[in-house]
């Protein structure tokens, strides 16, 4: 799912939030809108089912635990907040849009999504274990690595099909995701 926005800004809003009332579990509302903490995105909560929320956002749809959410959508967004976002990520946009995407940048984007911004991140999230720190343990279990190349598989055959059948999508999508969540990543 592609989100498309009707103005054009012309320069990046920068977003001044007074500090937010700390939203738990129990807060998280289907339909409601949550900001993401790097303020550019806000994603909207499609369902929860025991600890997993399913939303979407700007770039797509996605799902994670109820405690990466908060850690990512610390807040409700408001409708200030929401167009700001939209006008940061449109400026965003024209001022990368010209940028070549090199093959690198597009495995990176495809990283991300497909790998990164999804199970990864559950497992990613919360404290350190000193089980790290040891040589000869398992991180991560047989039923964590199924359900993580599971879900990496789907999203890499959905980007494919997407890259096959709507070539243009693909690319735009492709930029937009690099740009929000690659920039930082190593390019050769």
């Amino acid at each position: 799912m592609i989100f498309t926005f009707a103005f054009q800004p012309s320069a990046f809003t920068v977003i001044h939030m007074a500090t937010p009332k700390k939203i738990t579990g129990k807060d998280l509302v289907v339909g409601a809108s949550y900001l993401h903490r790097n303020g550019l995105f806000v994603r909207h909560i499609d369902a929860i089912e025991g600890g997993t929320v399913s939303y979407h956002d700007q770039y797509g749809e996605g799902c994670c635990s109820k405690q990466v959410f908060l850690n990512l959508c610390p807040s409700v967004a408001t409708a200030e907040d929401v167009a700001t976002a939209t006008q940061n990520l449109l400026a965003i946009d024209q001022a990368t849009s010209g940028d070549k995407l090199t093959l690198r940048d597009e495995a990176n984007a495809v990283t991300a999504y497909a790998f990164r911004n999804g199970f990864l991140e559950d497992l990613h999230a919360g404290k350190p274990s000193p089980l790290l720190e040891q040589p000869g343990y398992s991180r991560i279990s047989d039923d964590e690595m199924k359900r993580l190349m599971i879900e990496a598989s789907e999203k890499l055959a959905q980007m494919l099909r997407l890259k096959q059948q709507e070539p243009l999508k693909y690319d735009a999508f492709i930029r937009k995701y690099h740009r929000a969540y690659c920039r930082a990543w190593k390019r050769e």
